[in-house]
């Protein structure tokens, strides 16, 4: 998606070899703000967790996205659109997952030692 906006950071400084290397050329939208939200919401929906470790998962996910804006690499634009964008891959990926009984019944099935469920 970076490369079809092709929209430059706020401090355009000339890239470097490492932004050559990891094609950290365009900043819409923000990837680690995206990712952030994507992993905390996954592990926050599938791990249970005392509320201090929820509390850090939020507050990582948001320093991730700050931070960009922050080291110059982003506007705040790009990180929000980046939050949304987790949000969006974080639904995509629950609406495909499957819980643990229907992957052991897929795994029988395809090993042919399958009981039928009554």
């Amino acid at each position: 998606m970076q490369k079809l906006v092709k929209r430059r950071g706020p401090w355009d400084f000339p890239a470097g070899f490492l932004d050559y290397v990891a094609m950290d050329l365009y900043s819409f939208p923000a990837a680690h703000a995206s990712r952030a939200v994507m992993v905390s919401n996954f592990l926050l929906t599938h791990l249970v967790l005392a509320v201090p470790l929820r509390i850090l998962l939020y507050l990582w996910a948001f320093l991730a996205g700050v931070s960009r804006v922050l080291l110059g690499k982003h506007h705040l634009s790009d990180v929000g659109c980046g939050f949304a964008l987790g949000f969006l891959h974080f639904s995509l990926v629950e609406s495909v997952w499957l819980d643990s009984d229907t992957c052991q019944t897929l795994i029988s099935i395809g090993t042919l030692r399958w009981t039928p469920l009554l």
